[in-house]
């Protein structure tokens, strides 16, 4: 009967829009870092700026920062750590999300990957998690919370500012 319960697959249906929450945040933090960093050069080499991008950047439809970001993938903590990485090689969000939470045995960094995964089958295959109840989707939204939190402290304490929690 889970197959077709209305709250299982409208918290399947969530799962696409909170990734995409997740993605932007982290490209906007990129675009936001990338403006400032001694090291424009190596992301550019890394970046794959098609011939639509260049022409929107010509055109100033698009500035070249937001373009740059669009090469890079910001939805698997593995590639947000690699990314932020080219911007300052100290930089490790990574690291804050393999810190241990709420005494768990799975990392938020893999829960966060597993969570992709689903996220993709989902979209791509159209397969469900027949075990997303109301008190997981919660659990996920507390997940990818904490996740961004670590993550803008992390910057914060890098670039030597104090990060903002009245939002």
């Amino acid at each position: 009967m889970d197959e077709i319960n209305p709250r299982i697959t409208s918290n399947n249906l969530l799962v696409p829009f909170i990734i995409a929450v997740w993605e932007e945040y982290y490209r906007s933090t990129f675009v936001a870092i990338f403006k400032y960093t001694d090291r424009r050069e190596q992301v550019l080499k890394k970046a794959r700026l098609s011939h639509y991008q260049l022409e929107q950047i010509a055109s100033n439809k698009k500035n070249l920062e937001q373009a740059l970001s669009e090469c890079f993938s910001f939805q698997r903590p593995s590639m947000i750590g690699e990314n932020f990485r080219l911007l300052d090689s100290k930089l490790d969000l990574a690291a804050a999300m393999r810190k241990p939470f709420k005494r768990r045995r799975v990392t938020l960094f893999d829960q966060i990957e597993a969570l992709v995964d689903g996220r993709n089958a989902f979209v791509h295959t159209g397969e469900m998690d027949l075990s997303l109840y109301d008190r997981e989707i919660e659990k996920v939204l507390t997940d990818i919370v904490e996740a961004v939190d670590r993550c803008y402290k992390a910057i914060g304490s890098h670039f030597k500012f104090t990060p903002l929690t009245e939002y």
